[in-house]
């Protein structure tokens, strides 16, 4: 059809039983004279002395199917028989698509639909029989058509009762732009394309990323339906982009289902739904297409756990929701950064739930290498450490990379991660960097740290644990970093401040939280200053001061993953800490040929022979006297020994001569 048998059948339609001395039919009669001319060829004053009666006959035939004169109606009505034949819609249903298209679109049509809304007419069978359907099934086939079974068209009353066609935000944004590719229609109809900006092993720290590569390979492989993977995680975590870096790993498209479009147009819940059922339609015999529907509350709303299992907020109906998971035949992933808002009869229907923290340095690091690559910016020395301690950075790697890009910075982004970092914390502060890199030949202990820290990095086993003793100085807490980076796991750290409290029971629940938060975390769990925590409970003098003790020693049991202890008294430990921790590591104060080493390492110079002379001296000393030396320079050796005796003298229980 074009728009001038679109306008004849309309009018022939509203015509049937119209009285000639009717108000409708003096305005139908007064529009067939305004455009005689272009719907029946007549001369400007033939059309002007058009009667009731020759206009009836005018219609009787649909007339000759020429092309429309407007590029615009014949952009309109390509669009809807291309659309049409994408959702693979039979005779009638391709046909409701063309009317659809011309009543909001094209002149005539729109205006004729105008005085027919006025008059009252039936709108949905007026549409269903112009397309061709039988005046009986009329409205029926038109409200099943997919246009207005998925919300995409619908039909509203006005103030007056009027009954109007209204078109929704998706079938909007194509008629405005009137695209000529299958590619730009499906970017419009259901979402743009998503490109991965990262390969799958950058996110090698999420738990089943094997595990969901095959899933959709298979997926594809044998076209299964009903397949459904929801990630869930903190903002910041990368949920997006590991959707996009899988899809493409296991040879999908992916398009994102009803996200704002490039005029910054916001869909609602309809026209998400809309976009993601059109997606269904226009993908499902591609078998290499899938879905990403970004933030998973768009389709359940603000729903809540309430009282058994109820949930409160929820929008919309729960068997619909759930037929949508069901059988889908495009697989879809979901996100979503709370997993507490997902009905559980939702859960149940997914194929696979991953939960996506922040990722480890090392692989942070990989993604920044990859991301600077495509930048071509150079990162500085300090994102190293950034992204130890302010893991969040790492979804901001890129804006960070293009931000000094586009400044000229050669740092490759660290002043613009710094800030979005703030920002994403919500601090005017990150957190203090902990130590750099160390030597573990430097440490002077009952065994080699290298090989033992090696052994462990390789097992499968994680619920290990270390009780590291010694005196000040020995290098306790950056023994405890160094081991992390080397497990490529985060450090929490938990001070004795951080976890007791004056009120009874909270202590308990702060130390239980804080392996609840290793574990949300992946992390390894430091407990400095362990002594206070796990002192002897025969010195005790309160029943709560034995609880906590006793809820320490639970966990330690209990926890899957690495556990840190440091204490610089070793004797005041509760005897049943000992057989807690696998690994006890006595860090001792150094020795023989450690020392000229350690003092070649931290201030460069050959060590001089009064070193020799040296007891006790420990690499906190030698990082206390080297810090000294940005201050008050020298490159006096002996003078550098001085200032290390001066160190180990000012210790507690440090021998003192005897004098006045």
């Amino acid at each position: 059809m074009n728009q001038i048998q679109i306008t004849r059948r309309m009018l022939r339609r509203a015509m049937r039983g119209m009285p000639a001395a009717s108000q409708q039919a003096k305005a139908l009669l007064e529009f067939a004279r305004a455009n005689g001319a272009a719907l029946f060829g007549l001369k400007v004053a033939e059309a002007k002395k058009l009667a009731w009666a020759a206009l009836r006959r005018a219609v009787a035939q649909d007339g000759p199917c020429a092309g429309d004169s407007a590029s615009g109606a014949s952009g309109v009505l390509r669009l809807a028989r291309e659309l049409a034949a994408l959702l693979r819609l039979d005779t009638i249903d391709s046909a409701i698509v063309e009317v659809t298209f011309a009543l909001d679109r094209l002149c005539l049509p729109g205006e004729l639909d105008d005085i027919l809304a006025h008059a009252g007419s039936d709108v949905p069978a007026m549409i269903g029989e112009v397309a061709g359907a039988e005046p009986q099934d009329a409205e029926r086939r038109v409200r099943l058509n997919p246009l207005f079974r998925m919300g995409l068209a619908t039909f509203r009353a006005d103030w007056r009762g009027h009954v109007r066609l209204e078109t929704r935000w998706a079938l909007e944004n194509l008629l405005d732009r009137l695209p000529e590719t299958e590619a730009e229609i499906i970017a419009l109809m259901v979402g743009p394309r998503h490109v991965a900006g990262l390969p799958l092993s950058a996110f090698a720290h999420a738990e089943d990323t094997e595990f969901l590569h095959r899933l959709l390979e298979g997926t594809r492989h044998e076209r299964a339906r009903g397949i459904n993977i929801l990630i869930h995680g903190p903002p910041g975590t990368g949920k997006t982009e590991f959707a996009r870096s899988l899809a493409a790993a296991a040879g999908f498209s992916l398009h994102g289902a009803g996200e704002a479009d490039e005029d910054g147009d916001e869909p609602d819940r309809r026209d998400r739904i809309a976009a993601f059922q059109m997606g269904q339609r226009l993908l499902a015999g591609k078998g290499d297409a899938a879905l990403l529907f970004d933030e998973m509350e768009d389709l359940i709303g603000d729903a809540q756990p309430a009282q058994g299992d109820w949930m409160r907020g929820r929008q919309g109906s729960k068997v619909f929701v759930n037929r949508l998971l069901e059988t889908n035949p495009v697989p879809v992933i979901w996100t979503t950064n709370a997993i507490g808002n997902v009905d559980p009869a939702i859960l149940r229907r997914m194929s696979h739930v991953l939960k996506l923290d922040l990722p480890s340095r090392n692989t942070a690091m990989r993604m920044l290498d990859h991301v600077a690559r495509e930048e071509a910016v150079t990162p500085g020395d300090g994102w190293g450490s950034l992204l130890e301690n302010t893991p969040e950075v790492a979804s901001v790697l890129r804006v960070s990379a293009r931000g000094a890009r586009l400044a000229g910075e050669a740092d490759g982004g660290l002043r613009p991660a710094r800030a979005l970092a703030k920002a994403l914390r919500g601090s005017s502060d990150l957190p203090l960097e902990g130590p750099g890199p160390i030597d573990l030949d430097l440490f002077e202990t009952d065994r080699p740290l290298g090989p033992l820290f090696e052994r462990l990095r390789e097992s499968e086993h994680m619920n290990v644990s270390l009780l590291l003793t010694g005196v000040p100085g020995t290098g306790k807490t950056a023994l405890a970093h160094h081991f992390a980076r080397t497990l490529d796991r985060p450090l929490l750290v938990r001070r004795t401040s951080d976890l007791l409290s004056k009120w009874v029971g909270e202590t308990e629940e702060r130390i239980a939280e804080a392996f609840a938060e290793a574990r949300r975390k992946e992390s390894v769990l430091l407990f400095d200053e362990a002594d206070s925590l796990l002192f002897d409970r025969s010195t005790a003098r309160t029943n709560w001061e034995v609880s906590q003790v006793n809820e320490l020693l639970t966990w330690l049991d209990r926890h899957p993953l690495p556990v840190v202890a440091a204490t610089n008294h070793a004797q005041r430990l509760d005897p049943a800490t000992l057989r807690r921790f696998v690994f006890k590591l006595e860090l001792r104060a150094l020795s023989g040929t450690k020392v000229e080493q350690a003092f070649v390492r931290f201030f460069g110079i050959e060590p001089p022979a009064s070193l020799v002379s040296l007891q006790g001296i420990t690499p906190g000393d030698l990082a206390v006297v080297a810090r000294q030396l940005r201050y008050d320079p020298t490159h006096d050796g002996n003078e550098i020994v001085a200032r290390l005796r001066a160190e180990v003298a000012a210790k507690p229980g440090a021998s003192r001569p005897i004098g006045f």
